[in-house]
């Protein structure tokens, strides 16, 4: 074989393996996004032991100023103290999430990745009460044996108001640490407040123009 062949053969082999690559992490944005949806289904309908089941056994939870909790065993625990408190809805329940507006990075190696999320929510009880909730995710996925996990979820509740009154009267509170059931960490954030404060969530990416 001649020299030339040698090296055409063996640029094809290089831009052949990278083509490979990119399109391995494009796969793999794909399902990352599907398993940050499906996780809105699941808590669409209160189905927390099908939620957790999409967790790393390592997991890190943080939603709102509540703490962070450590593990399938206290994110399972942790889904008790989500509205209605048990598996599944019933009767006159809405907990609507809307995950929109999805940007995903994929790690060069393919194996983790970072996601960031809003969710549009709709709270409410028949008769009773209904809320508007707004939140920013800020998520970290890992591929174990072939699946995509999700291995961190840290949640910002934006919003949460009285649909009655309206957030420009009262903007309501969020849940803030638990007597009942301390977590593993303090709130990661001390400075962390919902609207009507102009707290911005951590980017886990820069500007991709500017490369702030």
């Amino acid at each position: 074989m001649r020299h030339e062949d040698t090296d055409r053969i063996a640029a094809l082999e290089k831009d052949l393996a990278a083509a490979k690559h990119r399109l391995q992490r494009i796969e793999a944005r794909d399902e990352i996004c599907n398993l940050q949806r499906i996780y809105g289904y699941y808590l669409d309908k209160a189905l927390y032991a099908e939620l957790v089941d999409l967790m790393t056994d390592d997991v890190s939870l943080e939603y709102s100023g509540r703490g962070v909790y450590l593990g399938k065993t206290h994110a399972r625990e942790l889904m008790k103290m989500m509205p209605g408190g048990q598996q599944g809805l019933t009767y006159g329940h809405l907990q609507n999430h809307l995950q929109l507006q999805g940007v995903v990075h994929v790690s060069e190696d393919g194996r983790t990745a970072k996601g960031r999320w809003r969710a549009l929510i709709m709270m409410g009880e028949l008769d009773k009460s209904a809320q508007w909730q707004e939140a920013t995710y800020e998520n970290e996925y890992r591929e174990e044996g072939g699946v995509w996990k999700i291995s961190k979820i840290r949640a910002y509740v934006n919003l949460n108001a009285e649909y009655g009154v309206g957030w420009h009267r009262d903007p309501g509170a969020v849940p803030g640490v638990s007597r009942q059931f301390p977590p593993d960490r303090p709130p990661t954030d001390p400075n962390y407040q919902p609207y009507p404060a102009a707290y911005v969530p951590p980017f886990h990416y820069r500007n991709p123009v500017t490369g702030k």
